[in-house]
């Protein structure tokens, strides 16, 4: 639908998804099936939980041959888990073309679990034969509405874009969702105040969604990106600027608000005041590093004023 719209309106771009970089777009992913409480040693009580969080990292050390499944957690005890294996599209495991090639490349990647007890044969299969997907970049497009006709005069239609339509990225904010249901909501909300009018409604909820999309596109980009350990450095810079911004924010919270991931999970803010909090956090931290770094200067100017005067 929207590439149709785009079409009718190519001289104004207003369609056009707009591409930006994030270091996650391009990463490869499949999924993998495990039972509801599977066991994480030979030892008969341990058992997983299911409200609880796993990572399970290979014994692979090699970039292209290392992974890790990651299990979020559920409520439901007896709800059937799924586990994500993220990787770059030259990874090892994408070389793979059997049943019995995966089976044994995951023997290799974990023997501190019975794996035998916890991935069936037929899922083994299944996920041999499944082609995956894969991360977009974070995108948007300005025009989220198109009226053709007089369609509250029920001469025409209205076409409403909403949710991956308008914006899509990958999981980094685990925002796809409530994005999309925020989308819904502020529409329902307008279409409340206008009486269902559509001519008048749809400008509005055109302008008022603008400026959080692109709030929340750019929150993908700096929030998470790191967090699939595509660069080993780039995580530990990232987890240090994580760590700083939060330790400010405690000890100084009147000059800092914390780190931009932990801001989204709060639901009475908006993108762009998550946004605007966190672009205050980079000017102020930067401001004051220049500040440092020229007093530093100064006092080494001094320093050696003084000892060749």
């Amino acid at each position: 639908m929207r590439k149709t719209l785009h079409k009718i309106e190519e001289k104004s771009q207003l369609f056009m998804m707009k591409q930006c970089p994030s270091p996650s777009a391009g990463l490869r992913y499949k999924v993998l099936t495990i039972p509801p409480q599977f066991p994480l040693s030979e030892e008969e009580k341990d058992i997983s939980i299911s409200t609880m969080t796993y990572a399970i990292r290979s014994n692979f050390k090699e970039k292209k041959k290392a992974i890790s499944l990651g299990l979020l957690p559920f409520k439901n005890k007896n709800q059937t888990r799924t586990a994500n294996i993220i990787t770059y599209p030259d990874h090892q495991i994408w070389q793979l073309k059997t049943p019995e090639e995966v089976a044994k490349y995951f023997d290799k990647s974990f023997p501190q679990i019975p794996l035998e007890k916890i991935i069936l044969s037929e899922e083994i299969s299944r996920f041999t034969f499944s082609k995956g997907g894969e991360f977009p970049n974070p995108q948007f497009c300005s025009g989220v509405y198109k009226i053709l006709g007089e369609p509250d005069n029920n001469q025409g239609t209205a076409v409403i874009l909403l949710g991956d339509a308008v914006h899509c990225f990958p999981p980094d904010i685990g925002q796809g969702v409530n994005s999309a249901l925020e989308d819904i909501y502020i529409l329902q909300e307008i279409l409340e105040e206008t009486e269902d009018n559509l001519s008048q409604g749809l400008p509005i909820y055109q302008n008022k969604r603008q400026d959080d999309i692109k709030a929340l596109i750019r929150l993908v980009q700096i929030s998470y990106p790191w967090q699939y350990n595509q660069d080993p450095w780039q995580t530990k810079l990232w987890s240090v600027n994580f760590f700083i911004r939060l330790l400010l924010s405690r000890f100084l919270p009147f000059m800092f608000s914390p780190h931009s991931f932990v801001l989204i999970q709060n639901h009475n803010l908006s993108y762009s005041e998550i946004l605007a909090k966190s672009n205050r956090n980079t000017t102020i931290l930067l401001t004051l590093s220049s500040l440092v770094i020229i007093l530093i200067l100064f006092f080494v100017g001094w320093q050696i004023f003084i000892l060749y005067r």
